[in-house]
């Protein structure tokens, strides 16, 4: 495995891409993807894409129920409506001051849960110190 992994690494990854959001980079992905399709494997007689649409009829379906790939924090909501995952804290409605929330923190977003509710969303903050604040979680307080 370690194989291809360097060699889609030397072929498509060098330099680093420069990307502003990770939907670019995964598109970009695509497109290297599909230019690999055409290739052929040493002096194989089948490109990748033939073999792959060969074999592609011998796998098992995906699960019907999919699951959660994200790393879950438990984090206590503080006075400021402020929570605190990985160095980086994130909004929540006024109205779960002082409370335990359920944090999924994904790859690209990160989302809030109260019981099974979702009450927030945001995307995923790397920077240390890092905050994002969105102003509708404090203007239901205001009213």
């Amino acid at each position: 495995m370690e194989g291809p992994v360097g060699y889609f690494r030397r072929n498509y990854l060098t330099p680093v891409p420069r990307v502003g959001f990770l939907e670019e980079l995964n598109g970009s992905f695509a497109e290297f993807e599909r230019a690999e399709e055409d290739r052929r494997i040493g002096m194989r007689i089948r490109t990748i894409g033939q073999d792959f649409a060969h074999e592609s009829v011998l796998l098992m379906p995906l699960p019907q129920h999919s699951f959660e790939t994200g790393v879950v924090f438990t984090p206590r909501v503080d006075r400021y409506s402020m929570i605190a995952v990985r160095v980086c804290r994130y909004s929540v409605p006024t109205r779960f001051i002082g409370r335990t929330v359920r944090v999924v923190l994904r790859s690209s977003d990160l989302v809030v849960f109260h019981g099974r509710t979702e009450i927030a969303r945001h995307p995923r903050l790397t920077a240390k110190g890092a905050e994002r604040v969105v102003l509708d979680h404090f203007l239901v307080g205001l009213r």
